[in-house]
C-alpha cells in the first residue's frame, strides 16, 4: 500500500469539528469573539478575519467605557449577532486553507519517504566465478536495477500528484488527463460543467458570477464562487487554470462635450 493511498481524501468529521471550535468564542459576545477572529486571521493570513477582529475590539472597548449610553445593550446585541454571522461566513474559507496546508505537508512527507526508500533499495552485485558469467550477470543486474528505478520513480511521481489531488495513486494512473487545462477565466458553461465537482447548474451560476466580478483572481476564487468543497478545489488544479483577470479599458483625460 502506497503512502498516498493511506491518506484521507476528504476532511473527517473530527477534523472539521476541531478546526471549527473557534466559533464557540463568538457565542460569548464581542468580549471573547475578537480572540477567535484575530487567531484565525493571523494563522490563515485572511484580511477579512483580522479586520473583523479589530472592529470587535473597538466595539468592546466602547461598550466597556459606556460610550453608547442607553444604547449599550442594543449595540452589544447587534455586535454579538454580527460576529456570529461573520464567523459562519469565514469558517469555510478557514477550513479550506488549513486543509490545503495539511495536504501539501503530507505530499512533501510522502515524496521524502519514497526518495529514501528508492535510494536504500539497491542490492549488491553478485560475484561470478568466470569473466563471461560475471559479465552476463552484471548486464542482467544493471538492466533489472534500471527497470526497478524507473518503476519506483514513476510510482513516486504518481504518489506526489495523487497526494496533491487528494486521491489514490491507482485512481490517478487509471484516469485520463485532459489534453490541456480548462481556463476558468474564458471557458463556456459547457466546458466548465465537465470539471471535477462541477455540473450544469454550477457552471451556469459561476459564469454569471464571473461576468458580475469581471473575472476571477485565482482557482480558489473560482472554487468559492462555484460552491466547491476543499478537496474538490484540490482536484480542480490538475484539470483547470486561471489566466489573469482582464483589465478594463484605460482612458486618459476627460471628455468635454462642446
Amino acid at each position: 500500500m502506497t503512502i498516498a493511498s493511506r491518506q484521507t481524501q476528504v476532511p473527517g468529521f473530527g477534523w472539521l469539528l476541531g478546526m471549527s471550535a473557534w466559533l464557540v468564542l463568538t457565542l460569548f459576545g464581542p468580549g471573547f469573539a475578537w480572540i477567535g477572529f484575530l487567531a484565525i486571521g493571523l494563522i490563515s493570513r485572511r484580511v477579512a478575519a483580522l479586520v473583523t477582529g479589530i472592529l470587535i475590539v473597538i466595539v468592546s472597548i466602547t461598550l466597556g467605557i459606556e460610550v453608547w449610553g442607553p444604547l449599550d445593550d442594543l449595540v452589544n446585541s447587534v455586535a454579538h449577532l454580527a460576529g456570529i454571522v461573520v464567523a459562519l461566513a469565514l469558517n469555510p474559507g478557514w477550513l479550506r486553507t488549513m486543509w490545503e496546508r495539511r495536504s501539501r505537508g503530507q505530499s512533501l512527507r510522502g515524496s521524502d519517504a519514497a526518495g529514501a526508500e528508492q535510494s536504500g533499495a539497491r542490492a549488491p552485485r553478485p560475484a561470478g566465478s568466470s569473466r563471461s558469467s560475471r559479465s552476463s550477470r552484471s548486464k542482467r543486474s544493471a538492466s533489472r536495477g534500471a527497470r526497478e528505478r524507473d518503476e519506483k520513480a514513476a510510482e513516486s511521481e504518481a504518489t506526489r500528484i495523487a497526494a496533491d489531488l487528494g486521491a489514490g495513486s491507482s485512481d490517478l494512473l487509471a484516469s485520463e488527463a485532459p489534453a490541456e487545462p480548462v481556463d476558468v477565466q474564458t471557458a463556456t458553461a459547457e466546458e466548465l460543467q465537465d470539471l471535477p465537482g462541477m455540473n450544469r447548474t454550477r457552471a451556469r451560476r459561476v459564469v454569471k458570477e464571473r461576468t458580475k466580478q469581471n473575472g476571477f483572481s485565482s482557482l480558489e476564487d473560482f472554487g468559492e464562487a462555484a460552491g466547491l468543497q476543499p478537496h474538490e478545489i484540490v482536484r480542480l488544479r490538475a484539470a483547470a487554470t486561471c489566466s489573469p483577470r482582464p483589465r478594463g479599458e484605460r482612458r486618459f483625460g476627460r471628455r468635454v462635450d462642446l
